[in-house]
């Protein structure tokens, strides 16, 4: 089975576009203010008007409140919401409950997925969330560190989960494919392992990072 790839942390039209033709699975748009790449929703929806809907929008999200979770989510028109941070999953549901059947088009998000750090928040584990996604942590920011994700500890976490599993965090085009070899999760995402700077990214890096994953 072909494995799943987001690429997040896109800042600008130009390189919404240009990733998007590289064919990636999903992309995703941070709304978090502590991060230099946090966008508006409505730039974003403003981007991403034209792309097929079989590319997911996915919505970062950091200890938000569940009102302008949703707020966000009807404005920039997302598909999936990402939970950073540690959010208590119970306020999320009651904004995004189950049986999700429609896109996030103006309404509600067809997925949620929930951020787990290996170490830290391993038992706050739901069957409320369509994903987990793993990624490294810093009390500085909670994602987008470049910092590599416990692998050993990752693909313990891929074993038992009865979810899909997204690994993040540190991943290149140099190591990815080793990390897929290693760690055995359904998806990958990448944002700082593919950027010039922080919110500009390398689209050599981008088409590189794709290629490793799908050869």
């Amino acid at each position: 089975m072909p494995i799943f790839i987001k690429i997040c942390g896109l800042c600008t039209a130009e390189d919404v576009a240009a990733v998007a033709a590289l064919k990636p699975d999903a992309m995703g748009f941070v709304f978090w203010s502590g991060s230099k790449r946090c966008v508006s929703p409505e730039d974003v929806a403003d981007w991403t008007k034209k792309l097929p809907g079989s590319l997911l929008k996915v919505g970062v999200f950091v200890d938000n409140t569940p009102d302008n979770i949703r707020e966000i989510v009807e404005a920039a028109r997302l598909d999936v919401v990402q939970l950073h941070g540690f959010q208590a999953l119970e306020k999320i549901q009651a904004v995004f409950p189950p049986r999700r059947t429609s896109p996030g088009i103006g309404k509600k998000p067809s997925q949620v997925w929930r951020v787990i750090y290996p170490g830290l928040n391993e038992s706050e584990t739901s069957g409320f969330v369509d994903a987990y996604l793993l990624d490294s942590y810093s009390d500085k920011s909670p994602g987008g560190t470049g910092k590599t994700c416990d692998w050993e500890a990752a693909r313990a976490f891929v074993l038992k989960s009865s979810k899909r599993v997204i690994l993040a965090g540190g991943l290149t085009p140099e190591n990815v494919r080793e990390a897929i070899g290693r760690v055995g999760p359904w998806g990958v995402d990448v944002s700082s392992g593919v950027e010039e700077r922080p919110g500009k990214k390398d689209l050599a890096k981008v088409r590189k990072f794709i290629e490793q994953c799908r050869s």
